[in-house]
């Protein structure tokens, strides 16, 4: 029996180590995306992956997972809308401030904290500048 608890010691370690991999890989391409030019063409629909990726996480508490989910909802509708040409000023607003009570929340872990921070400062960028920016 100690002969396999010691086996699986490795395997555990392993494991964790890919999994930290993994993390750093979802920060730094999302880093990436975010400096190319055209960021904003799909920034709702990127935003909606940080959320699927802080959810799927699971650090979020219940009541944070049902605004994560709201928000998702509202950040698809808003992707169908602008790639129709339609902007939905009050729906911005409503996601920007849900962003911001998220990244407030002391249970999420400090890293995906600065994502949705970071993420609500785009999309109010956006909000200034999208007739302009849409235009290019």
């Amino acid at each position: 029996m100690r002969a396999t608890q010691w086996a699986t010691i490795p395997v555990l370690l392993l494991a964790s180590v890919q999994f930290g991999f993994a993390q750093q890989d979802w920060y730094h391409n999302r880093d990436t995306y975010f400096h190319n030019q055209r960021w904003y063409t799909h920034v709702f629909a990127r935003v909606r992956d940080d959320l699927d990726h802080i959810y799927t996480v699971g650090a979020a508490s219940d009541k944070e997972q049902h605004r994560i989910e709201r928000t998702k909802e509202e950040l698809t509708a808003l992707q169908a809308k602008q790639d129709q040409g339609v902007w939905d000023n009050g729906t911005v607003n409503d996601v920007i401030d849900s962003l911001r009570k998220s990244a407030n929340d002391d249970r999420l872990g400090p890293r995906d904290r600065q994502v949705l921070a970071a993420d609500a400062e785009r999309i109010h960028d956006f909000q200034k500048n999208h007739n302009q920016w849409l235009q290019k």
